[in-house]
């Protein structure tokens, strides 16, 4: 990804395996790689208050730090349900990232006109 606002390339990299995770997208639909997905989530974070801003980025880095991306996605969506399963916090962070990457990968043009959505 280049132009990022906010994302640093590791942040984005994760971002795009924690959509890819949370997600799932599979045929037709394309891979969170060939959407639009990560710069859309770049761009709301720019956007987004800064406490916002923060913690989505300290999650980023704490998953980029555990070497979470190089689990194969089974474990990774089993740790995300243990973390949501840990509380009203982590259900809440979980919630709220499961919701940023769905935005951002739906609202790609080519993803929501393969769900029949055509823009006015």
């Amino acid at each position: 990804m280049t132009g990022a606002a906010v994302l640093s390339p590791r942040e984005a990299r994760v971002f795009a395996c924690l959509a890819d995770t949370l997600l799932a997208p599979a045929p037709p639909l394309p891979p969170i790689a060939d959407t639009d997905a990560v710069a859309a989530f770049d761009a709301w974070l720019a956007t987004a208050p800064r406490l916002n801003r923060l913690g989505a980025r300290a999650v980023l880095l704490a998953l980029g730090a555990l070497r979470w991306c190089r689990r194969p996605p089974r474990e990774r969506l089993a740790s995300l349900e243990r973390v949501a399963r840990a509380g009203a916090a982590g259900r809440g962070v979980i919630e709220a990232l499961r919701a940023a990457a769905a935005v951002s990968y739906y609202g790609d043009p080519r993803v929501s006109e393969l769900l029949g959505y055509t823009p006015r």
